[in-house]
């Protein structure tokens, strides 16, 4: 969460870039005696559609190791297919490291041209005016065709939208997806689970043959497990207005996923990290996990017969929550940085260059004629592990975030541990978590 100290200081310091006081942030070093227009994102700020010298732009993101390596690819891709922006990408650590340069950025008017962002980030940043707003007609202006917006998928496109307007664009998407292990269900008769109702059957079915197993694998927060059931079985959970979230729409899911625990139909990866290793081992049947974990489970299970499904269904109702991240602007760049900013989406949404990225990485195609293209195709039916994620495309969608937003998250971490750590019972962890979303929304 962000402090009210760090966001005074943060306008403060934006005035301040605006009034021509600081330097341009992070990008061609000009002073602010150059000429140069610092007041970037301003509605009397006229766009630049043309630019007349190179400009470079920086780029800070919080990729590491294999994703890493594929996103420098696609920047010197990029840096060599023309000679007028050059992108200087940056990696910060961590996202929770990368968060924290964002802010002291902020204050001290050092902000890069862009940044990777996750949804939880965007309401903090927008409310404080530190974003441009990424709207279709913004976009156009600078040339990005609505052609190429139309094609995003539209959970991908509304995952960082705040009070109705987007603040940025998505490049490194998921969704949650069903591993599973064949042996372990052949070895109890059982067909893949396509219900969590099949799921607890299957758990029963494990426990009476005394399997060392389990039937279910989850990851140590369950949150979006949690908001998935909710939402399928009919709450409306959070959007900044209404909460329903401790409702029987919502305490249900939760008293299954507690039973299922309790009975030891269920575990967490609990000392593991993640549950992508156990799975790997064969500690349970099914694991439910992000699609950009497929790459983690690839080596951890290379001795069993393994694939993916789609998450299982709630009273019948497919529905599956977008995660992942998308690329934001700094207000702080000049009209010349952002026209290369949008150069450079323009790039990274080529059909060609979204499936490369999603080949090498396990996240999503973000543009349907990207899943379409042939080299992605070909790429599914080499890798149908690979396959189940994009099946849920059609129905996925991303969490509607709000002021506070963060804030809210933690909070409902807080209410899953209290269930699954402290053993408390679902409706009380769920009142408490009811009460103080509506705090923050009187706040808000």
């Amino acid at each position: 969460m962000w402090s009210m100290d760090f966001k005074k200081l943060a306008k403060m310091s934006l005035a301040m870039m605006s009034a021509g006081a600081l330097l341009a942030a992070c990008g061609n070093g000009d002073s602010a005696d150059s000429g140069k227009d610092t007041s970037a994102g301003t509605d009397d700020q006229a766009a630049v559609t043309e630019l007349s010298e190179p400009v470079e732009i920086t780029f800070w993101h919080a990729m590491n190791g294999p994703h890493q390596e594929a996103l420098t690819e696609l920047v010197n891709k990029f840096n060599e297919s023309q000679d007028m922006v050059t992108v200087n990408e940056q990696g910060q650590g961590s996202y929770d490291d990368l968060n924290q340069s964002i802010k002291a950025a902020a204050t001290s008017g050092d902000l890069p041209t862009m940044t990777q962002l996750t949804p939880t980030d965007v309401p903090e940043l927008a409310s404080n005016d530190i974003l441009v707003p990424l709207t279709d007609e913004y976009l156009t202006e600078r040339g990005l065709e609505q052609e190429t917006l139309d094609d995003i998928y539209e959970g991908f496109l509304d995952s960082s939208l705040y009070q109705g307007e987007r603040f940025a664009l998505p490049f490194s998407k998921s969704v949650r997806v069903m591993f599973y292990n064949q042996d372990l269900l052949d070895e109890h008769d059982a067909e893949v689970p396509k219900s969590w109702d099949d799921l607890v059957a299957l758990g029963q079915k494990m426990a009476e043959a005394n399997s060392d197993a389990v039937a279910l694998g989850l990851e140590n927060g369950i949150e979006m497990e949690w908001e998935t059931l909710a939402r399928q079985n009919g709450s409306k959970f959070a959007d900044g207005e209404v909460a329903e979230l401790n409702t029987p729409e919502a305490v249900e899911p939760l008293e299954m996923i507690q039973t299922m625990l309790d009975e030891g139909y269920a575990r967490t990866a609990g000392e593991d990290g993640y549950m992508s290793g156990p799975f790997g081992n064969g500690a349970s049947a099914v694991y439910i996990g992000s699609s950009a974990g497929t790459a983690h489970v690839a080596p951890a299970a290379e001795g069993i017969n393994w694939s993916t499904a789609p998450i299982p269904t709630y009273n019948d109702t497919e529905l599956a929550l977008f995660a992942g991240n998308d690329l934001g602007l700094f207000q702080s760049a000049s009209a010349e940085e952002q026209l290369a900013f949008v150069e450079f989406m323009k790039f990274l949404l080529e059909p060609e260059n979204s499936a490369q990225w999603a080949e090498a990485t396990g996240y999503l195609p973000v543009r349907q004629s990207a899943l379409e293209s042939d080299s992605y195709q070909k790429f599914l039916e080499e890798n149908p592990a690979y396959k189940a994620p994009t099946e849920m495309l059609d129905y996925g969608m991303a969490s509607q975030t709000f002021a506070n937003y963060s804030t809210f998250r933690q909070n409902t971490i807080d209410a899953m541990e209290s269930v699954t750590i402290s053993g408390n019972k679902p409706q009380d962890a769920l009142d408490t978590l009811q009460k103080q979303t509506e705090a923050l929304y009187q706040e808000n």
